[in-house]
């Protein structure tokens, strides 16, 4: 279980005068100052649970990972995860971590990817029965039996972002922190990383926190969903209790051809029954398009950001 109580971080930065004389200045009196990235956090996230967490930029979302894989450490307040603080870098909770970073690689360009697992399987002390019975079980789920064997920089993006989830799981976390994992690739292999995240969810009860900027991610594997602005949590839900307030209802919109395809026409249809109805009484060559529009996640994502951003202007 991750518990977060009362959790803030403070960026140490600095400011200085321009030119010459701001530089010499700078040298000996530097002045510093607290930024705020994360303010006041409370928060449970219970084992097994997949979370989506997103926000505008600067919102926290990669502080909060990084507290939470130890790389940093708190300013003020308390975080641990399977009741250790990740500041202290235990082994324990080490063993339990796997990090995927969308933009990082821990891949080595020239070298196949059997290469980086094996190194990984040699740092996690994994005994070799094991490890070969995870990997031929990574393999079977992600489909790189043939690709972990050839050189990284001859793969492409989709089979490169599986090698690098293979790294990410091989030594079987319990918590497995993933950052933008499907980002610039193409639907087909974005929907084989879905399958294969809720596969591990399901047969090992990994707890998955999904950042992402990829709605699509999000609508396709989050149990719950954590938005943060300004480093507070300003919504944690499920994403039905998204406040669906843009448009009351989705509508279809029927195009077809009436009589000798001389007139078109164009009907809008809020109740699926009525259109299945509605098709039934046309031809299939009479039907030209048939769209869905309404409220999307999306829409009512960048709606709260907005609400949000408006409330902090007029504090």
């Amino acid at each position: 279980m991750i518990e977060i109580d009362q959790l803030s971080f403070d960026y140490r930065t600095f400011s200085k005068e321009p030119g010459l004389k701001g530089a010499l200045r700078d040298i000996f009196h530097r002045q510093y100052q607290a930024v705020p990235a994360l303010k006041n956090l409370n928060l449970t996230i219970q084992d097994g649970e997949i979370v989506g967490l997103i926000g505008p930029n600067g919102a926290g979302k990669t502080t909060l990972t990084k507290l939470l894989t130890g790389i940093i450490q708190p300013s003020r307040g308390r975080v641990t995860v399977a009741g250790i603080a990740p500041g202290s870098r235990q082994k324990q909770l080490l063993r339990q971590i796997g990090v995927m970073f969308g933009q990082k690689s821990q891949l080595s360009w020239n070298l196949p990817a059997a290469d980086t697992l094996n190194m990984l399987a040699a740092i996690y002390q994994l005994e070799p029965d094991r490890y070969q019975q995870r990997l031929q079980e990574l393999c079977a789920m992600l489909d790189i039996s043939e690709i972990i064997k050839l050189p990284v920089r001859k793969l492409s993006l989709g089979q490169r972002i599986r090698c690098e989830l293979a790294c990410s799981l091989i030594h079987e976390p319990r918590y497995l922190f993933l950052d933008e994992p499907t980002i610039g690739l193409d639907l087909l292999t974005q929907e084989k990383i879905y399958d294969f995240l809720k596969d591990e969810n399901r047969l090992h009860q990994t707890t998955i926190i999904l950042t992402s900027h990829n709605v699509r991610d999000l609508e396709a594997l989050a149990q719950r969903l954590l938005i943060l602005s300004k480093g507070e949590l300003i919504f944690d839900d499920k994403l039905s209790k998204l406040p669906l307030q843009i448009k009351q209802a989705d509508a279809y919109c029927l195009k077809y051809w009436i009589g000798d395809r001389a007139d078109v026409r164009e009907e809008v249809i809020h109740d699926p029954g009525q259109l299945f109805a509605k098709m039934e009484e046309f031809r299939p060559e009479q039907i030209i398009s048939l769209s869905k529009t309404g409220v999307s996640v999306e829409d009512v994502i960048l709606k709260i950001y907005q609400r949000e951003k408006e409330r902090q202007l007029q504090e």
